[in-house]
């Protein structure tokens, strides 16, 4: 089949051929009257032509991808700068956690009452009683005259 194909378009580009003169004298819409054999428009296939890139859209192009990459590159370099700063501030924080922790572990040691009752037997002199204190009830009129005499002094 595709023999008889290629003898059929070889009769075809010859019949084409043969009737170039006659084209010169054709009209715009159609060939002229006096024409009255029988033609056949042939349209032989042609390579199709790819659209060229134009200089201006490549630099463009490229323009845009190396924006791109310098903004890709930048969030790299921010995101690593966070990193350390997390790295950093995450150490601060331990530091600081360490030394409220000996803090917490001083003021307990320091406040305990064994600690507190020696400094005080040793260094100012109190002592723990040994009876109850009693309680006894004041009267208020003798409240107000302590409260009215002027200390004398």
């Amino acid at each position: 089949m595709a023999k008889m194909l290629s003898l059929d378009v070889e009769e075809l580009v010859h019949r084409a051929q043969g009737d170039t003169p006659m084209r010169g004298h054709r009209y715009i819409y159609g060939d002229s009257p006096a024409t009255s054999a029988p033609r056949v428009a042939i349209r032989p296939n042609k390579k199709a032509v790819g659209r060229s890139v134009s200089t201006f859209y490549l630099i463009v192009l490229l323009f845009a991808f190396g924006i791109a990459i310098v903004a890709y590159i930048n969030n790299i370099i921010a995101v690593n700068r966070l990193a350390a700063e997390i790295n950093q501030t995450q150490m601060q924080y331990v530091k600081i956690s360490n030394s409220n922790a000996v803090l917490r572990a001083e003021i307990n040691r320091k406040s305990a009452w064994e600690r507190i009752g020696k400094i005080a037997n040793d260094q100012i002199g109190l002592r723990y009683v040994k009876e109850q204190p009693t309680l006894f009830d004041v009267d208020e009129d003798l409240m107000e005259q302590a409260r009215r005499k002027p200390s004398t002094k």
